[in-house]
């Protein structure tokens, strides 16, 4: 189900919408389980044989099957699935599965940012999902304070994505528990990883690891 909360009080005065008018994105409010309005996203079952940066153009054109668009990104290069999301959906849509943009979220943000970040996260999910597009989320948390709401949206069982990109060893422990919170909450399916194996992951199954950009 799709609620549109309109466009502006006078927008029936408008023949045509200015560039920015929506940036809240509010012509679309997917339904939502959780009591922040996080965007609930179908449940997925899906193991890409290859990941494709967004901001790769070429890559993306000209991928082969079975491959997932990610967001493992300066948050600046992929912004436009957000502010554009009519042209943001394009490269995703050539080539047929995506993961949903890791936005960033970081420990000195105020709660109600991080909650923005997942929801905007979620929202771009269900849009791609609704032009046609396998979506898989990618999970983002910056500690306990955000467990509440940092696995909303993601049907039980779901394949997910997370980084270990930028994992050092003095935030392993923290990132542990982050990976069993978010394992308790979701019991995920298949856990893909972009990055390389840490011990933080040593205990867990059905991992799928990806190369990321330097290693490549």
């Amino acid at each position: 189900m799709v609620i549109s909360l309109g466009h502006t009080r006078s927008s029936h005065n408008w023949q045509t919408m200015p560039g920015n008018w929506d940036r809240l994105n509010t012509r679309a409010l997917y339904d939502s389980m959780n009591e922040f309005g996080i965007p609930d996203l179908p449940y997925v079952q899906a193991r890409p044989e290859r990941l494709v940066a967004y901001n790769n153009r070429y890559a993306c054109e000209h991928a082969e099957p079975n491959s997932a668009v990610h967001f493992f990104l300066d948050d600046y290069r992929f912004e436009v699935v957000w502010t554009k999301p009519e042209r943001g959906v394009s490269r995703p849509a050539k080539v047929g599965m995506a993961l949903t943009p890791d936005f960033s979220m970081w420990r000195e943000m105020p709660l109600v940012m991080q909650q923005w970040q997942i929801y905007r996260s979620r929202w771009c999910g269900m849009w791609m999902w609704h032009h046609g597009i396998t979506v898989i989320p990618t999970i983002t948390w910056s500690g306990y304070q955000s467990y509440s709401f940092a696995f909303q949206g993601v049907a039980p069982g779901s394949t997910v994505a997370i980084s270990t990109v930028g994992v050092r060893k003095d935030s392993e422990a923290s990132f542990r528990h982050g990976v069993e919170a978010m394992v308790d909450q979701i019991g995920p399916s298949n856990i893909l990883v972009y990055g390389r194996m840490i011990p933080a992951l040593e205990n867990l199954d059905n991992l799928v690891f990806y190369p990321h950009n330097w290693r490549q």
